[in-house]
């Protein structure tokens, strides 16, 4: 397969002949099942009965059986386990079980896609989850007011670079080392060789799915240096913790001065999220890799 023409692009966006790629790939890209978006679309209701809602989840056992793995981990449930869709529903309530539908079909599509290169798949997979794990944290910690989307966020911020390997497998490698090292570079290759970049073509790949607002912006800026709003910078924040224990395997190496997205959450108005951080930062480090171990294992 020849390479993507940075030139070909007819429109503002990711070039054309990219996007006719993913397009040609749509079976396999779907992001939300059937049952999955008439469950997410009841849920919409505001006289929706709470047991119409988890009837229509347990239509599909893999969604029923994700939202009750992830209710009962330690990330959303330290108390009692919830044996049934109906208490994790009245546990979680609503809005937290339509982020966690959301969080489950982004996992199921990125743990079910063919890569000619599995460890790339299982990588990127881990850094998603791991990125969710500690976008949770941070929301709970700077009680920042979100109700499971900043999961969904962490889970699909990178999703550009799981398309990119599925749609241009060849080339990959070539502008994405998956090494974790972050500084602009990886933008600036991945530009030059495909006339965008992953956070762009990501973007475009959540509208195109008629996934939330939210969350194209999320993917599409969580690697600008002051995102505009909060759910974004918190993204970014939940990124940079990510990429430093996959590099360096060390919570206690890490410098929270250099997380850019906590300065953003500074400056969009999280009271003292700077000082606060600096705190908690080795703790959260510390806790999500343990988290990490057993929502993977609950998941699989």
């Amino acid at each position: 397969m020849h390479a993507v023409d940075p030139s070909s692009s007819a429109t503002a966006g990711p070039p054309l002949e990219l996007r006719e790629r993913v397009r040609a790939r749509r079976d396999e890209l779907t992001v939300l099942p059937a049952i999955a978006a008439e469950a997410l679309q009841a849920s919409q209701q505001p006289d929706c009965p709470l047991g119409v809602f988890a009837s229509l989840i347990e239509r599909d056992a893999k969604l029923a059986a994700d939202i009750l793995a992830m209710a009962n981990s330690s990330v959303f449930s330290p108390g009692r386990p919830v044996v049934s869709l109906n208490q994790a529903v009245l546990r979680l309530g609503f809005r937290n079980c339509r982020n966690l539908i959301l969080a489950s079909s982004i996992a199921s599509l990125m743990r079910r896609i063919s890569l000619d290169q599995q460890w790339v798949r299982d990588i990127l997979w881990r850094h998603s989850l791991l990125t969710a794990i500690h976008c949770h944290a941070l929301n709970r910690e700077l009680r920042l007011g979100f109700e499971g989307e900043e999961f969904t966020a962490g889970l699909i911020h990178d999703i550009g670079r799981t398309v990119l390997a599925v749609v241009i497998p060849e080339e990959f490698e070539r502008f994405d080392p998956v090494d974790f090292v972050e500084m602009g570079e990886h933008l600036t290759r991945e530009r030059a060789a495909l006339g965008t970049d992953h956070a762009e073509l990501g973007g475009w790949f959540v509208r195109e799915s008629q996934l939330p607002e939210a969350l194209a912006d999320v993917v599409a800026h969580h690697h600008e240096s002051r995102p505009s709003s909060r759910l974004v910078a918190l993204t970014a924040a939940g990124d940079h913790l990510s990429n430093h224990l996959q590099r360096y395997l060390d919570p206690s190496a890490y410098v929270p001065e250099e997380n850019t997205g906590i300065a953003a959450l500074a400056e969009l108005g999280v009271p003292r999220a700077e000082e606060r951080f600096r705190e908690m930062a080795a703790s959260i480090l510390e806790n999500a890799a343990v988290d990490l171990v057993e929502l993977t294992r609950r998941m699989s």
